[in-house]
């Protein structure tokens, strides 16, 4: 399949250019379906691409709540025989992430605003281009590393282990901050500091940055199957009797599906599944949920939007629910009512 630059420039070069079919039910974009080859028992180059060995499947939960929307995905998706595991999770709401953790302790739970996650990805993977990728480059030695042979002078405090990692935050610096654990002192003594207070010891930030990268503390492009997340709906929800019809994008709320869509144009995924209220096909002509759905087929994604209906999954209540669907042209298109009867359950 070609990517994106290929594409804008087949598209300058000719009249008229497509690559996907469109059909009304479901605003379905998906790959044009070769007719020859279905024949002829030819595969076609999206079918070879297709990784059929993956035996675990990643993936990531934003806006993640206690884990509902994740934990059903999991068990849908174990009916199909494959074996998905959340292996990141990010909520502004701590007691949810105390839940969720409590419940997955395998998962990486992240208690921080997606917009930080972002830049925290970003960053990360600038820390592996320098300690782990680059194989010629060399931390020189640590200053914390030198002295920590001889007894530590009164107010004197040397870098035992960095514990944990995370950008920016309530009233702090927009920039990367390291969890310290300082030698001696217990771990009720540990804090954040910004990365320029950790200049005298890069070694630390290196062994740090390797573990992370080979646990996966963080994931790099490429990295997550699936992604999952439902943005805020409060400045979408028809109860909000003030919502911004003129600019929706202008709510700080509903700039979190601006946020979702980045991190989806970041990390690559390789199938998307976002979930919100129906006013968000609604709302100001249903400007965002149109917007949602152009982002991911302007990032190259097959896409599927409509409306689910919890009493028809053997839920007592009629709840409805949009959902948007989101498979990489590489990979073979989903079925709409696949596997939902359990996302639902657990979700509603």
């Amino acid at each position: 399949k070609l990517d994106l630059e290929a594409k804008a420039q087949l598209a300058a070069d000719n009249d008229l250019y497509y690559d996907m079919s469109y059909t009304v039910p479901y605003s379905t974009f998906e790959n044009i379906t070769n007719d020859i080859n279905e024949i002829s028992g030819i595969s076609s180059d999206a079918d070879s691409e297709v990784d059929t060995s993956v035996a675990t499947a990643t993936l990531l939960d934003l806006y993640s709540g206690c884990g509902g929307m994740s934990t059903g995905l999991c068990l849908g998706a174990a009916l199909a025989g494959l074996k998905l595991e959340t292996r990141w999770a990010v909520d502004f709401n701590s007691h949810a992430c105390k839940s969720l953790k409590s419940n997955h302790p395998k998962t990486e739970v992240r208690n921080e605003k997606a917009d930080d996650f972002l830049s925290l990805l970003k960053e990360w993977a600038v820390l592996c281009d320098q300690y782990v990728h680059d194989n010629n480059a060399e931390a020189p030695p640590s200053m914390d590393e030198e002295e920590e042979e001889g007894e530590l002078e009164k107010d004197e405090y040397v870098v035992q282990k960095l514990t944990d990692i995370c950008y920016g935050g309530i009233d702090r610096k927009s920039c990367i901050y390291f969890k310290v654990q300082w030698k001696g002192y217990g771990p009720e003594e540990d804090t954040w500091e910004p990365i320029e207070n950790l200049s005298d010891c890069p070694l630390k930030i290196k062994e740090f940055v390797q573990e992370g990268h080979m646990r996966k503390v963080l994931p790099l492009p490429g990295d997550v199957d699936v992604l999952c997340g439902g943005p805020p709906c409060q400045g979408i929800s028809g109860l909000n009797r003030f919502r911004n019809r003129d600019d929706p994008l202008n709510d700080d709320k509903n700039r979190q599906l601006v946020t979702f869509m980045n991190i989806v144009s970041y990390l690559r995924p390789k199938f998307v599944l976002m979930e919100n209220v129906v006013d968000i096909l609604q709302f100001a002509e249903g400007y965002l949920g149109r917007y949602a759905l152009s982002r991911l087929v302007a990032m190259n994604y097959q896409s599927r939007l409509g409306i689910m209906l919890a009493g028809c999954y053997g839920l007592p209540q009629f709840r409805m629910r949009t959902f948007l669907w989101g498979a990489l042209t590489t990979m073979v298109c989903f079925n709409i009512l696949c596997h939902f009867q359990f996302l639902l359950q657990i979700y509603f």
